[in-house]
């Protein structure tokens, strides 16, 4: 599935008109159907966050990602020191910087907003 049509589902599940998102993000109702429709692929994190704010949910949900946090991830043992020194650094960032990393970080391994089984 891809990110608009998580959108358009997110947005349907919370029982909100395509009206109703625009309003909530400031856009024009063309803007939310240029979204769902997939006419604006890669979305910058300053356009995610918000619309994943206004549904609800967070970016890595509407971008697929929610399995990936499902995985187990390596022990202390197994990362290396630029790991580690990053997970120093994260609890020091503010919340909208950490989205909008791992907004890029992801979109290094599953662009598009894609999953991998499409």
């Amino acid at each position: 599935m891809r990110i608009g049509e998580r959108i358009k589902q997110r947005r349907e599940e919370l029982g909100l008109s395509v009206e109703d998102l625009a309003k909530r993000l400031g856009k024009h109702r063309a803007t939310v159907y240029r979204y769902e429709n997939g006419d604006i692929e890669n979305m910058p994190a300053d356009v995610l966050i918000p619309i994943a704010q206004a549904l609800g949910t967070t970016p890595a949900e509407l971008m697929g990602w929610e399995e990936d946090e499902k995985k187990q991830p390596p022990t202390d043992g197994e990362l290396s020191q630029a790991q580690r020194d990053l997970i120093d650094l994260v609890p020091r960032l503010p919340e909208d910087v950490c989205a909008a990393m791992l907004i890029a970080l992801r979109q290094q391994f599953h662009p598009g907003g894609q999953d991998s089984d499409e």
